[in-house]
């Protein structure tokens, strides 16, 4: 069983890597025309106008953050399977997601109508630090309220 987590954790991992290089894969005109559907599909729900340039740039920045949140924590669940999380396992997840955002924001200065942003990789790596400290917060808690 231990095992089945343990590839299950990694395709995970894998899978979400591959879909962020799938994002930044997409030229810059594929990707604007992703965030503005996104945007008339919310304008429809909520019934408000969204199509504003602070909308579509909002939503693009959000992404980054939320992309890379997931990513912590799926990368902090294969940790998990191989060691007891820490302070230190909770920096190398860090580390590791500072790397790929980047790998991934220079990968984007190969592709059509993108460049690589220094703001984004700030962005994607608060949104990573956001679910360390979320985590960290929470396993806390939780043992204070164990040793109660």
């Amino acid at each position: 069983m231990k095992n089945k987590k343990k590839i299950f954790a990694w395709l995970l991992l894998i899978s979400w890597l591959i879909l962020i290089f799938s994002f930044s894969s997409q030229n810059g005109q594929v990707s604007s025309g992703l965030s503005n559907g996104l945007l008339k599909t919310l304008e429809n729900i909520l019934h408000l106008h969204l199509t504003s340039s602070f909308f579509s740039f909002f939503i693009r920045k959000l992404a980054h953050f939320s992309l890379y949140f997931i990513l912590a924590l799926l990368t902090i669940n294969l940790e998990k399977q191989y060691y007891k999380i820490n302070k230190k396992q909770l920096l190398i997840a860090l580390l590791f997601c500072l790397i790929y955002a980047i790998s991934d924001e220079f990968h984007q200065s190969f592709v059509g109508g993108r460049s690589p942003k220094i703001m984004d990789v700030l962005i994607d790596f608060s949104g990573s630090l956001m679910y360390c400290i979320i985590y960290y917060l929470l396993k806390k808690h939780r043992q204070v309220n164990y040793k109660e």
